[in-house]
């Protein structure tokens, strides 16, 4: 009796191991696959931001599921040669959204909407 119980705690955590690693796995997919959605300019001129929307599609019913505890989308801030500066898509731990509030520059600051109200950076970079 106590190596089925051991047998079967085994079981479950390993079935727990592997449906993360797989859902996981698809939300990277996802992030990959991502649409550009929005580009905004700073006031300079010197670095871009753009909103980029999760492809979760392409993963039927269990990337739908993925999708409703997942962020709508995510930034990413450029240089203007195009090298990438910062990213938000793997901050998991705060709720991106750009339906609601738009994502806005202040100057060398870029800001975008999350849960905790804004979230964002100081690039330096950005700077004349």
């Amino acid at each position: 009796m106590h190596r089925t119980i051991k047998l079967l705690l085994k079981m479950a955590l390993w079935s727990f191991i592997s449906l993360s690693l797989i859902l996981f796995c698809i939300k990277i997919l996802a992030y990959i696959k991502a649409t550009p959605s929005e580009k905004m300019w700073n006031e300079n001129n010197t670095c871009y931001a753009i909103t980029y929307i999760p492809n979760y599609k392409p993963f039927g019913g269990v990337g739908l599921v993925l999708r409703l505890f997942s962020n709508q989308s995510f930034f990413v801030v450029y240089d203007k040669t195009g090298e990438k500066i910062k990213s938000s898509a793997w901050h998991f731990w705060e709720y991106q959204f750009s339906d609601l509030v738009a994502p806005e520059w202040s100057g060398i600051d870029f800001l975008y909407p999350s849960d905790s109200g804004f979230s964002g950076w100081t690039l330096p970079e950005c700077k004349k």
